[in-house]
């Protein structure tokens, strides 16, 4: 686990020329890394890209911080091994779990920007086996260090199963895709703020406001993590308090994205922004953003995808994703002890691949003359001169108007004391090489 400055990792390009700690502060970083290495009784540090560590390390180990790192050729091979586990992250996108030079398991999460890297969460500095005094005291020799006292301190390292390791290591890359939204959404509402300085010069508070509920959303997860009764790396409830601190934090975010977009709208600036993806990690996504009000709600979410849908299309998946998760909210509010369900498919037509998602619940249904309103509202894109707060706070206007920028349509389906769907279709392109 690296604690040399530049030592991890290379320079990032577009995006990720933002500092990890100009987009979440490092009191903030601090506070969540404290609050997982006690949960998980590992070390743990936070890099940028560059390797270089933004916080103190937390739950370091004697046999590491006091010994290893403390010979100059122990804290080299270090380097080397900390370099191994960023560039895995970097490359892949995933979490990394590999061995140490001294015989102790690390692992790492990548924290991304909008799909690029700006820095590493990492953990570890535990042993799957017990120690091996021999090993152990060749590396002494070859660290000029006291053989005793370093078998004495490797003895001091948890030992833990592989399988804890890696449901922690797949745990900490949730907390690091946690970390990874709270950047973008940072990042948008630096942008908003900067466009809408130009046009109204009255979004201080606004800003003041979502860092202030942002903290507050991490603040809570540290209170979790600090609970002893909590310390379980596959707790059900320890998800649910990422996947709603992920929610909230989208919640914050979803207020600047919509402003962006209205304003982009207004000023006659807004386009797409079309890319190869993957629309059941899509709406994965959205259904664990979901989790924790679905829960309150005490209601069951479920995916069904239909294997006519191909791994990858061509479209604008924040504007689908985005679409998605405000009929998933709009469900979840509207039904309670019921069930909700997301269905995906496909129908080929002359010149592209029809994408027909469907958003059903089993909740109270909605009057037809209400559901008329409705199908009026979203279909004329939303931007009549009537502005209705209920369906706003929705954000049905933006539903409409993303819907036709993308050239699809939109059916309402609604039965009093059965429920509601949203019928979404929308033509995407196959990517070069693709199946669809």
């Amino acid at each position: 686990m690296c604690q040399d400055t530049g030592s991890c990792g290379t320079e990032g390009t577009g995006l990720s020329s933002f500092l990890l700690t100009d987009l979440i502060s490092s009191d903030i970083l601090q506070e969540i890394q404290d609050a997982f290495s006690e949960y998980s009784g590992m070390a743990a540090l936070i890099t940028d890209a560059n390797g270089t560590p933004v916080t103190k390390g937390s739950g370091f180990t004697r046999f590491c911080m006091e010994m290893t790192r403390k010979s100059r050729t122990g804290a080299r091979k270090c380097e080397v091994c900390d370099r191994q586990g960023a560039l895995m992250t970097m490359q892949s996108g995933k979490p990394a779990v590999y061995p140490c030079h001294a015989g102790l398991t690390d692992y790492a999460a990548p924290i991304l920007l909008n799909g690029e890297f700006i820095g590493s969460f990492i953990g570890g500095q535990v042993r799957t086996d017990p120690v091996n005094e021999e090993h152990i005291r060749e590396k002494a020799a070859e660290y000029h260090l006291d053989p005793d006292e370093y078998v004495a301190a490797a003895k001091m390292t948890n030992q833990i199963e592989r399988e804890e390791i890696d449901k922690t290591a797949n745990f900490l890359s949730r907390l690091a895709e946690v970390l990874s939204r709270v950047a973008y959404q940072r990042y948008l509402a630096m942008q908003m703020h900067h466009t809408v300085e130009e046009t109204a010069k009255n979004q201080s508070d606004f800003m003041m406001r979502f860092s202030t509920e942002l903290k507050q959303n991490v603040s809570e997860l540290y209170s979790f993590f600090s609970d002893k009764k909590n310390k379980s790396p596959d707790n059900y409830q320890a998800q649910k308090t990422v996947y709603g601190l992920m929610a909230r934090t989208l919640e914050l975010g979803s207020i600047v994205e919509d402003t962006m977009d209205y304003t982009n709208i207004i000023n006659g600036d807004f386009t797409l922004r079309e890319t190869v993806y993957n629309i059941r990690s899509v709406i994965e996504m959205k259904l664990k953003e979901h989790m924790a009000q679905a829960d309150t709600m005490h209601n069951e979410m479920s995916l069904e995808v239909s294997e006519n849908v191909p791994e990858k299309l061509m479209g604008d998946p924040a504007r689908i994703g985005s679409t998605i998760g405000k009929l998933i909210e709009n469900s979840n509010r509207y039904t309670q002890e019921s069930w909700i369900r997301v269905s995906i498919d496909v129908k080929k037509n002359s010149y592209a691949t029809d994408l027909i998602i469907r958003v059903a619940d089993g909740g109270v249904g909605i009057e037809p003359e209400q559901a008329q309103y409705i199908r009026s509202y979203m279909t004329s894109r939303g931007f009549s001169e009537v502005r209705d707060e209920e369906f706003e706070m929705l954000g049905f206007s933006l539903i409409g108007y993303h819907v036709n920028a993308m050239s699809g349509r939109i059916e309402l389906v609604s039965e009093l004391g059965k429920g509601t769907e949203f019928i979404i279709t929308i033509p995407q392109l196959a990517p070069e090489g693709g199946d669809a």
